[in-house]
């Protein structure tokens, strides 16, 4: 049942309106003044209290700011003896739930804190829920902000497999390259033995016939002009086999520490020679600082960056720059050498062929040059990447795991001629 405060100093109405509230089954507790009644505030808590709007030292009014302070759900009903009602009316604005006027009926007083203690029930019904309401919401919220910290990290590592997923596709896909170009050149290899098996011996059969010819018959014209095309056709015919052997048939790499600008150096010193009478390309090259010596096979990688040096010459026919630079890779341990021109360039639909065997836009290449240099440098555990623009150039990068240790030698560079 709910319980009831009574305060009034008059004995004689908190003793009737205790007895008629307690027949009603309602714990009462009886207060004379407003000190009296802070106690009981302070330490119970009541569903209705019934104070007299007048009392002793303080009014009812303060009893009833000091219960909302404390209880703002209890139900305040204020009991006046006063015909004038404003103060009763001062009371409801400032919260009271209704008054009485004496004297009290029964009636009046049970009806009065019957619609008290509902509104009371429901008040602290409402506060209930609105507490449950709160931590509801407080329990949703961190649920929602644990299944968002959940679903991040499952995104970050759906993330990471997948781009692990997509460096081992990649990684799958170079090797799978590799492997179908490992079997071209095995099959390029048996393809080359049985050129040279078949037609090396016959072709030198023919250029020494061709040379005794030359040198027993004392030709003249168009009979002379014809011997020296057929002996210059062996020679070039001996040279396309010859490409054909070092392709299929690649010497052991045998590395030995190089430095990598003297190899240039003296590649650009021959090259300089040989367009002495074309000076209209001009050879620049760039050379980092203090770089180290690399495990090299000096041969065949001279062999590599010659292709590159004559391929970008064969590209400016009408003349350009021609850049080479060695420095150090900027992501990795690796040494970059660079060949770049300025001639015709390489067309968008020929970007992906010119590394594959027997593929060349030259009417008398053999299309083996750059799939040498890409061979001579994946043997080196290193890789070639190309950039170009058709009519722009071409840019060529090779790269080589550089060693820990550094050159000691203090061999000047050799400068090229321009």
């Amino acid at each position: 049942m709910p319980s009831i405060l009574i305060v009034d100093d008059e004995e004689t109405i908190r003793q009737t309106f205790r007895d008629v509230l307690e027949l009603s089954g309602h714990d009462v507790v009886v207060a004379e003044s407003f000190s009296d009644a802070k106690e009981y505030l302070n330490d119970t808590r009541f569903d209705v209290a019934l104070t007299d709007l007048m009392l002793p030292q303080e009014s009812g009014l303060s009893l009833l700011r000091y219960a909302a302070e404390h209880d703002e759900t209890m139900s305040v009903v204020m009991v006046t003896g006063h015909p004038d009602l404003s103060s009763a009316v001062s009371a409801l604005k400032e919260g009271a739930y209704d008054y009485l006027t004496k004297p009290v009926t029964t009636q009046a007083l049970l009806a009065v804190v019957q619609r008290a203690s509902e509104r009371n029930s429901l008040l602290r019904e409402k506060r209930r829920l609105e507490a449950e309401n709160e931590d509801y919401q407080r329990s949703l919220e961190r649920k929602v902000r644990e299944r968002t910290e959940r679903l991040r990290e499952s995104e970050k590592r759906y993330r990471e497999l997948f781009q692990e997923t997509r460096r081992a596709y990649d990684e799958l896909k170079q090797t799978q390259e590799k492997l179908i170009r490992s079997e071209r050149l095995a099959a390029v290899g048996e393809l080359a033995a049985q050129i040279a098996h078949e037609i090396r011996n016959p072709l030198g059969a023919i250029s020494n016939s061709v040379g005794v010819l030359r040198r027993d018959l004392d030709l003249t014209g168009d009979d002379k002009r014809l011997m020296e095309v057929v002996s210059a056709e062996s020679q070039r015919l001996e040279g396309i086999i010859a490409d054909f052997l070092r392709f299929a048939r690649p010497r052991p790499i045998h590395k030995a520490k190089e430095q990598i600008t003297h190899v240039l150096d003296d590649l650009l010193l021959l090259l300089s020679q040989e367009q002495a009478e074309r000076s209209a390309i001009r050879i620049e090259k760039y050379y980092e600082p203090d770089l180290p010596e690399v495990a090299l096979d000096s041969a065949q990688t001279r062999e590599a960056l010659w292709n590159l040096i004559v391929n970008a010459v064969e590209a400016m026919p009408a003349g350009g720059q021609l850049l080479v630079s060695a420095a150090r890779s900027a992501r990795d341990d690796f040494l970059e050498v660079t060949v770049t021109d300025s001639g015709k360039g390489i067309r968008d639909d020929e970007a992906d062929k010119i590394f594959e065997p027997f593929h060349t836009t030259k009417a008398d290449g053999t299309g083996l040059g750059l799939a040498i240099v890409q061979r001579v440098v994946e043997s080196h555990g290193g890789e070639v990447t190309v950039e170009s623009q058709e009519g722009r150039g071409s840019s060529f990068r090779l790269r080589f795991p550089m060693s820990s240790e550094t050159s000691s030698n203090a061999r000047k560079p050799i400068e090229s001629r321009p």
